[in-house]
């Protein structure tokens, strides 16, 4: 994560407020993560080199926006909270 993500996620911080804001790192660290093994399995990055960040912030946020409630709720029923 660079500065500007971190700029960008405190944005959405204040937008979206606390709980949501939580989901939204968390997928869009989860998206990022899947995107970062299969370009490693691919081989079209190695270990060192970036991956933006930034994209995967604001499509977790545009979920989160629309879908964020429903994920929760759906977690939580999961898990017998």
């Amino acid at each position: 994560m660079g500065g500007g993500d971190i700029k960008l996620a405190a944005g959405l911080g204040a937008f979206l407020g606390f709980p949501l804001i939580l989901e939204t790192l968390f997928l869009a660290f989860f998206f990022g993560g899947i995107t970062g093994i299969i370009l490693l399995l691919t081989k079209k990055k190695a270990r060192g080199d970036m991956v933006p960040f930034g994209p995967f912030l604001i499509g977790a946020a545009f979920i989160t926006v629309f879908w964020g409630e429903k994920i929760i709720k759906w977690y939580l029923k999961i898990f017998f909270l």
